[in-house]
């Protein structure tokens, strides 16, 4: 209860990754960039190194389900749920891929035990607190989506837009995918050109990763901002069962 009010008065921080079919050394390259860190791993598919993280609490994990078309988790929503339920059981967070929902959708997330999500990426903005809508599932909002901000402030990629809002009181929940810090994304371009090869990949190639200023540096970099802050991360699990509990 404590921690669900003080983000009334200060900022909460907290650590979200969307897996998005990343290959393992990408999970791992995720794994050491947060090193420490607790970090909320929303699931797409099975992969023996998340699958280990999970197992010995380096990490927690939630849904990921794509409800796009042509998806491999299923052609219907409820097939898309089995999917979910069959290789993440247990789990009651989500965030879909590419945000994409519906109040079909929410209805079928709710009842298989879904009760809390992160679904909406806002401009880094403020005073950001949980939404209680008619879904019933709680909605937690983004902070700082890697993609938005790579895509905003390429390429110099300056943070001085964050630093404005990052130490004011709010929930400040990270999206960091899996892909973009593995490649150090700089932009959209950057990992179209990359990914077919990115994809087919077994181990870390060096002609994948940017060598410049990208999301791993930038991430990196905010974490430090944070840190000499006096602020230190929550756990995005934890908390979202501090809500429940005192709902």
């Amino acid at each position: 209860l404590s921690v669900r009010m003080n983000f009334e008065k200060k900022p909460l921080f907290m650590i979200t990754s969307d897996q998005d079919w990343a290959p393992s050394w990408a999970i791992e390259t995720l794994l050491d960039c947060c090193s420490g860190l607790p970090v909320h791993l929303f699931r797409t598919n099975p992969c023996p190194v998340a699958d280990n993280a999970f197992k010995s609490k380096v990490i927690t994990q939630g849904w990921h389900p794509n409800l796009l078309a042509g998806s491999t988790h299923g052609d219907r929503p409820e097939d898309v749920i089995a999917y979910m339920q069959e290789n993440f059981p247990g789990c009651n967070t989500v965030r879909n891929h590419a945000f994409n929902t519906n109040t079909h959708f929410d209805r079928l997330l709710y009842n298989a035990g879904i009760t809390v999500d992160s679904q909406i990426a806002t401009l880094w903005q403020d005073r950001i607190k949980p939404l209680f809508d008619i879904s019933r599932i709680i909605r937690l909002p983004v902070y700082f989506e890697d993609d938005v901000f790579f895509n905003l402030y390429g390429p110099k990629l300056d943070i001085k837009e964050i630093i404005k809002t990052l130490m004011s009181p709010g929930l400040k929940i990270f999206n960091i995918h899996a892909n973009f810090i593995a490649c150090n994304t700089p932009s959209t371009r950057h990992y179209q050109a990359v990914r077919d090869n990115y994809f087919k990949s077994s181990h870390k190639e060096s002609h994948l990763i940017h060598k410049g200023r990208g999301t791993y540096t930038v991430f990196k970099e905010l974490l430090n901002v944070i840190k000499k802050n006096g602020f230190h991360f929550h756990c995005f699990q934890e908390f979202a069962n501090s809500l429940l509990k005192n709902k």
